[in-house]
């Protein structure tokens, strides 16, 4: 009963929900992600990859090719880094389906999984600031929009 009361205030409560949800939505994220046809292993697809592809079609042609280019450089470093992501993902998602959870394991998880997804977006930030670098005025003012008219 002293259980219940503690975790009866709204606040806990809240937090309980919090957890739940996170738990929930990170594991429908990542079998979406993982899910047939939903990531292509091996042709360098998923998320980099699309986020290529949106901002090259916001560029220039000749600006987009830059950006191309940049990124098949970048290639050879980013797949290695996906397959570790993916494998520490999974992971994670073995831990939270375990019948009885350790909840440092799935944080160790969890965090492995966070600190491989953040080595990649580094590479893809590196890849959006060398390009930027590179083109023109006018694919950089594309990229910003009306923003700053």
């Amino acid at each position: 009963m002293k259980f219940w009361r503690e975790w009866s205030t709204p606040w806990r409560a809240l937090m309980l929900l919090s957890l739940c949800v996170n738990v929930i939505l990170f594991t429908y994220v990542s079998v979406q992600w993982l899910r047939p046809g939903g990531f292509m292993p091996g042709a360098g697809a998923g998320v980099p990859l699309r986020m290529i592809e949106r901002v090259a079609e916001r560029l220039p042609a000749e600006d987009a090719e830059i950006l191309w280019g940049i990124y098949h450089g970048k290639e050879a470093e980013l797949q290695p880094l996906q397959s570790e992501y993916r494998l520490a993902l999974m992971k994670a998602m073995k831990t939270a389906a375990q019948a009885n959870l350790d909840k440092a394991e799935l944080e160790a998880a969890v965090k492995d999984a966070r600190d491989k997804r953040v080595k990649i977006g580094d590479l893809v930030v590196a890849t959006f600031v060398e390009m930027l670098e590179r083109i023109s005025p006018k694919g950089r003012r594309q990229l910003v929009g009306g923003y700053f008219r």
